[in-house]
Order: C-alpha cells, then sequence, then structure tokens
C-alpha cells in the first residue's frame, strides 16, 4: 500500500527549488509548491502503479501541489482502460485549481471508447470550472474526429471562467488542423462567444501548423460573426 509518508520522502528528495521558482509563477495554485518536475513524478508514478496499490493515496487529501499533481498522472494511467476508478476521478476534480494539473491529468489518459466518450461529455456540461476543462481537453487529444459529439459538447458548456474559454479557443485551432468542418461551424456561431472567437483567432495566427492562407480565411469567418 503506497502511502503519504512514502510520498512525502520522495518530494524531499527530488524537490528542486530553480524550478519551484519558476513554476510559481505559472501557477495559481492553492497548495504550496515543492518543485519536484513533471518527468520526475511521471517517472516515479509509472512504478508505484505497477508495483503498490494507491487507492489509499488517491483518496487522502492532498497537501501539496505535487501530490495533486501525482494523482492526476496515476488516474491517466490507471483509466486507460475499464469502467473502473472514474468515481475516483470524478472526486479528484474536486481538488483540482490549476489548469497544468488538469491538462497533464487529461493529457495522459489516451482511449477512444464510447464509455470515456460519454464520460467526456458529461464531464464538459459541468458547472464547476476543472470538470468541464477536462472534458473539453479529452475532446481535443481523443475525440477530435467526432463531429455530432463535438458540437454537442461545445454548444452546451455552462461553467463560466477564463480556462474555459481557452479551453475551447484551444480545441478551435486544434480543430482547424484535425477536423475543419467543426472548426469552421464553431466560429460561425452565434453560440461560441466573441472572447472565445478572438482567442482562439490568436492561437490560430500563432500556430506553425496552420498555412498563412488558412490562418486568413479562419479570422475573417471568426470577425464576420462577431
Amino acid at each position: 500500500m503506497f502511502t503519504n509518508d512514502e510520498f512525502k520522502l520522495f518530494i524531499k528528495e527530488n524537490a528542486d527549488e530553480n524550478y519551484k521558482n519558476f513554476h510559481s509563477r505559472l501557477t495559481k495554485s492553492k497548495y504550496p509548491l515543492n518543485g519536484v518536475r513533471i518527468p520526475v513524478l511521471r517517472a516515479y508514478g509509472k512504478i508505484i502503479v505497477k508495483s503498490q496499490d494507491v487507492t489509499e493515496f488517491l483518496k487522502s487529501k492532498s497537501d501539496c501541489y505535487e501530490a495533486v499533481m501525482f494523482k492526476g498522472i496515476i488516474l491517466s494511467d490507471m483509466l486507460k482502460k475499464g469502467e473502473e476508478n472514474f468515481d475516483i476521478l470524478e472526486e479528484f476534480f474536486l481538488e483540482m485549481d490549476d489548469w497544468a494539473v488538469c491538462d497533464i491529468s487529461c493529457g495522459g489518459l489516451h482511449r477512444k471508447d464510447g464509455f470515456y466518450l460519454e464520460k467526456c461529455l458529461t464531464y464538459a456540461k459541468s458547472p464547476h470550472v476543472w470538470t468541464a476543462r477536462f472534458g473539453i481537453v479529452a475532446f481535443m487529444s481523443n475525440f477530435y474526429d467526432k463531429t455530432k459529439e463535438l458540437l454537442e459538447m461545445a454548444y452546451n458548456i455552462v461553467a463560466k471562467d477564463y480556462y474555459i474559454d481557452m479551453a475551447l479557443a484551444w480545441l478551435i485551432q486544434v480543430l482547424c488542423i484535425k477536423n475543419r468542418e467543426v472548426a469552421t461551424e464553431l466560429l460561425a456561431s452565434e453560440k461560441i462567444s466573441d472572447t472565445v472567437k478572438k482567442m482562439a483567432v490568436r492561437k490560430i495566427k500563432d500556430s506553425f501548423r496552420i498555412s498563412r492562407q488558412d490562418k486568413i480565411y479562419f479570422a475573417d469567418l471568426a470577425s464576420n460573426n462577431f
């Protein structure tokens, strides 16, 4: 059984003051930061998930930023198959208070089955900011080819927050590359706020993967529908 004491020892041995100072400028998390790098947490997570029962640790209260991040990393590995432990993930959403924890947890969970698709549709419609952002980012990573579900998801987001708007803008930018039909509809739709469209256009213009011609096309499409 993996314990908090083991994790605290790991934190003590791997804390990096320079990284702590750097990352503290990127997060507004309420959790104290120790400065353990993400690749170090990921490598440790792979070892722990294979060798120990992490259930107790996942259900315990987090007392530092790295503990929350580590839970997300462990869960993303545990949930790649099967339908168990999604209740733990849904409880974990309530501990999240940071975009990086949300995106890294979600980004490590690669699966394209119907069960996960329905879960992500539900998450994206949540009024809770980090639950909804997880659902949006999951669509970008796993379900960018699901036209009907993408539109249903995007038009039914109810959470209100900068990080929700930015996630949807990021999704639209990715769709300009991977699902042009949906990107076009979203940028033309009155159901997508002007704020999100403007964010999306900035991200489109910054992309190295979108041609100059397409940058002009998508920017004009959005501006004509503000």
